[in-house]
């Protein structure tokens, strides 16, 4: 990459991936971690951080200045990170090892094997969660929560917004058991934090913006980044006299419990629900959760929508958003909750 061009050559992790020229400098989900890790670090002596040669990438250049005897970069092999991050955990660090979602796909048995089955406390960190259009379908972090909700015993987080992430990975280090943290590439969504984070909380949940004994005409139960798009199709539909509540979720696994979160915050409410996220359909959240509020507290099926990545690997379209593209847009949501409350 960079090739003939002189900064590039000179500085090529700088250079590797860049917004483009002129955009504004934000700070990313990335970096919060790893100042978020910084701080962990220096509370609790146990902690450590692990790469996959993508040390800048994932935010971990502060930690590897400041902790340099704790920190770890394996190069460019994912499965011997997730091994080495439970050598660690057995002899009783708390390793925090960051791999970008596609490329976690590499040490599957390495999590399942090595790091599930032991019941280690490791701490996977999932960058790029979700889709990435400006990488492509090679980069979209689309797989990782359908292939690690199989697994026994493993706690998935997926925070939206920065705080949210401070929680996740506070509560990763201190419930003692494997865990993967999830957050998406670049910054987080003002909207979604002004609309459920008007004031900073701690631990880790649901946040739903409706009581649950308020009288709603559809639900959608969301996480991540794609928050925001669910927001947007709210808001247009209350222009139409369509009331619908949001439910964030702050975590998936275990699904019992969100399931019984959700149905708590549900309530006495009937109304069809709309599961709303930016992976793979088969076999992901959306299914999973609307399996366990069938199952556990007698949701009705047929009211119960599921909208994901459906069973391709993403490639975008010109001149439309990923989204469009993919069929998951706040116009999608919005056409949607139209059809099943009409």
């Amino acid at each position: 990459k960079g090739k003939g061009y002189a900064p590039a050559e000179k500085d090529p992790d700088k250079f590797h991936s860049l917004a483009p020229a002129g955009s504004a400098r934000t700070t990313s989900f990335s970096e919060q971690f790893g100042r978020i890790l910084c701080e962990l670090a220096k509370k609790d002596g146990r902690v450590v951080g692990i790469t996959a040669a993508m040390c800048e990438g994932t935010g971990l250049d502060g930690f590897r200045q400041t902790y340099p005897e704790r920190f770890f970069d394996v190069g460019i092999a994912e499965p011997h990170a997730v091994t080495f991050a439970a050598g660690l955990a057995a002899g009783g660090k708390r390793p925090f090892a960051a791999i970008y979602s596609t490329f976690l796909q590499r040490a599957y048995d390495n999590v399942l094997h090595d790091v599930a089955l032991q019941n280690l406390p490791v701490c996977l960190c999932i960058d790029r969660a979700g889709l990435n259009p400006s990488d492509g379908p090679t980069h979209h972090g689309i797989f990782d929560v359908a292939f690690l909700s199989q697994i026994p015993e493993l706690k998935i987080y997926t925070p939206a917004t920065y705080s949210a992430l401070e929680n996740a990975l506070c509560d990763a280090l201190e419930c003692g058991a494997p865990c993967a943290v999830r957050y998406p590439r670049g910054s987080e969504s003002m909207l979604v934090k002004e609309h459920f984070y008007k004031a900073k909380t701690e631990g880790v949940g649901i946040r739903a913006d409706f009581n649950h004994d308020e009288k709603l005409q559809a639900v959608v139960v969301t996480h991540g980044r794609i928050a925001a798009e669910a927001i947007k199709a709210q808001a247009e539909l209350a222009d139409e006299g369509i009331r619908v509540g949001i439910i964030l979720l702050e975590f998936l696994k275990p699904y019992s419990e969100c399931a019984r979160l959700v149905a708590e915050a549900i309530g006495n409410n009937t109304c069809p629900v709309v599961t709303y996220e930016e992976e793979i359909k088969n076999g992901g959240a959306g299914m999973l959760l609307s399996d366990k509020l069938c199952e556990d507290h007698g949701f009705d099926r047929a009211k119960i929508s599921v909208m994901a990545v459906d069973d391709c690997f993403g490639f975008g379209k010109k001149g439309e958003s990923i989204y469009e593209t993919l069929g998951i847009s706040s116009a999608d949501l919005k056409n949607e909750i139209t059809r099943i409350v009409r």
